[in-house]
C-alpha cells in the first residue's frame, strides 16, 4: 500500500447530509483502500473507535495515512533554515529491501534491533531456507534471540544498505521511518550505553569518578555531553541524533509512519502489503504478539553480559554489574520494580563460577515467575522517565527542545518534559 498523498488518486467527494467523504484510491500494488476523513474525525471526537463501524485493517490504514500527511505538511510548514544542526553530523543507514518491496531508515533506540531481526527474517524467507511452518517458526524464535550485537553485525553482512535512498528505491518499495519520543529516546540511550557499559570510552570521557563497575555517569552529565557535542558542530551519536537528521524525513517520501509506541500492530499492518510467505508472515505476527517479550529479555540480559565480558577493565567484578542488568530490566518495565536484587541466589553462582547461562536462567525465573502486566509497564517505565527529568536543569530543558525542535513537529510530541507519572 503506497500512502503518500502523491501516489493517491482521489476519486470523489460524496455530500452525504452534513458529512464530506473524501474516497482515494492507492496505486502501489494495486491495492485499493479507500479511507473516510469523516469518519475519522467523528470517532476520534467522540474518543470512540467503533469496530462494528469500521474494520480494524480500515482504521489502520487511516491512522497510517494520517500521521503520513501530518509528516507532510508539517515538513511544508517549518522553518527548516533555521535549523542549526546539519546532515554532516550524522551517519544514515536504510535497508533496502526490492524483493520483499520494503525499505527502512534505521533509528536507533527506536525499535532498530527489532526491525532487523524483521529484515533479516525477510531475507532468510526469501532464500527459502525451509518451506515448512514448523521449521520457519524455529527459525524466526532463533533469530529473535541473537544478541543486540549479533543481530546488527549480521544485519550489515547480510542485509542491503544505504546511506541515502534513492528516487528509485522509493518508488519501488514501501519506505518506512519509526519515530520515538526523543525525551524517551534520550533516556534510552542513557540507560543502555552509559549506566549500562555501552559506550565505555564516552563515559570515561564525560566523568572520571570511577566505580568499581564503571563510570557513575549522571543522567545529567549525559545530557551535557549530548548538547556541547550537537551545538559544537561535532558528529551526533546515531543512538541519540534527531529522526530528522537521521532519516532526511522531509526529503524521503515515506510511505508509512510508525511509531515505538504501536510498533507491533503498524508492523503487522505493513505485512499485509509486502512480499512474505503466509508461514513467515504468521510466525512474525505471532511472535511479536504472544512471546516478543520474553525473546526480548533473553536478548537484552545476554546483550549486557556480553558487555560486561568486553570491558572487565572497567568492570572486573561480575556481582558489582549484575544489579545494574536488574535496575536496567526494571526501568524498561521486563520486571516488577518491588522485586528485590537475590543477591544470595547470584553469589551462589559466582561462587561456584557458573556458566553464563545459569545467570541469564535466574533473571528469566523472576521474570516468568512475577509477570508484569501492561498497565505495570508502563506504570514503571513512566515513572523512570519523569524521576530522571526531574532531576535536569531548565537550561538543559531548552537546549534540548531545540535540538530536537523538528521531531517534536514532524511526529507530534509534546515539546514539554516528561513530569506527570
Amino acid at each position: 500500500m503506497r500512502i503518500t498523498s502523491s501516489k493517491l488518486r482521489c476519486g470523489a467527494i460524496i455530500c452525504c447530509g452534513s458529512c464530506f467523504i473524501l474516497l482515494c484510491r492507492s496505486a502501489l500494488f494495486d491495492a485499493k483502500v479507500w479511507t473516510s476523513w469523516s469518519i475519522l474525525k467523528e470517532r476520534f471526537s467522540e474518543g470512540n473507535l467503533k469496530q462494528t463501524q469500521i474494520s480494524h485493517a480500515e482504521l489502520r490504514e487511516i491512522l497510517m495515512l494520517k500521521r503520513v500527511r501530518h509528516l507532510q505538511s508539517s515538513c511544508k510548514r517549518a522553518d527548516i533554515g533555521a535549523y542549526r544542526f546539519n546532515f554532516k553530523q550524522v551517519s544514515e543507514i536504510f535497508y533496502v529491501d526490492t524483493k520483499s518491496n520494503l525499505s527502512y531508515c534505521k533509528v536507533p533506540k527506536a525499535g532498530s534491533s527489532f526491525m532487523t531481526d524483521i529484515f533479516l527474517v525477510l531475507n532468510n524467507d526469501r532464500h527459502n531456507i525451509t518451506k515448512y511452518a514448523d521449521k520457519n517458526s524455529e527459525l524466526v524464535d532463533q533469530m529473535f534471540e541473537l544478541s543486540r550485537s549479533q543481530v546488527h553485525t549480521i544485519g550489515n553482512k547480510k542485509l542491503h544498505t544505504t546511506s541515502l535512498i534513492t528516487d528509485e528505491q522509493q518508488s519501488k518499495t514501501m519506505t518506512l521511518i519509526i519515530s520515538r519520543d526523543p525525551y524517551s529516546r534520550l533516556f534510552s540511550a542513557y540507560v543502555d550505553k552509559f549506566y549500562l557499559l555501552g559506550h565505555v570510552k564516552s563515559a570515561r570521557e564525560i566523568s572520571q569518578r570511577r566505580l568499581s563497575c564503571g563510570y557513575n555517569v549522571t543522567f545529567q552529565e549525559f545530557l551535557d555531553y549530548v548538547i556541547s557535542k550537537a551545538y559544537g558542530g561535532y558528529q551526533i551519536d546515531r543512538h541519540w541524533a534527531p529522526v530528522y537528521l537521521l532519516c532526511h524525513a522531509c526529503d524521503v517520501r515515506y510511505d508509512v509512519v510508525a511509531t515505538t509506541q504501536t510498533l507491533s500492530a503498524d508492523v503487522e499492518h505493513i505485512l499485509d502489503y509486502i512480499n512474505v510467505t503466509d508461514s513467515t508472515k504468521n510466525n512474525l505476527i505471532k511472535l511479536t504478539h504472544n512471546k516478543y517479550d520474553n525473546k526480548t529479555v533473553i536478548s537484552l540480559i545476554d546483550t549486557y553480559i556480553k558487555l560486561w565480558e568486553k570491558n572487565k577493565k572497567v568492570c572486573p567484578e561480575f556481582r558489582e554489574y549484575l544489579p545494574k542488568i536488574w535496575k536496567s530490566l526494571q526501568i524498561q518495565g521486563k520486571l516488577k520494580s518491588e522485586i528485590s536484587f537475590p543477591t544470595l541466589e547470584f553469589s551462589r553462582l559466582i561462587k561456584k563460577e557458573a556458566n553464563i547461562s545459569h545467570f541469564t536462567n535466574v533473571f528469566l525465573h523472576y521474570v516468568s515467575k512475577y509477570k508484569v502486566s501492561s498497565e505495570e509497564r508502563t506504570f514503571q517505565r513512566r515513572k523512570a522517565l519523569v524521576d530522571a527529568f526531574r532531576t535536569v536543569k531548565k537550561t538543559t530543558i531548552r537546549k534540548i527542545q531545540e535540538l530536537y525542535k523538528l521531531d517534536f513537529l514532524l511526529f507530534e510530541y509534546d515539546t514539554s518534559p516528561p513530569n506527570t507519572i
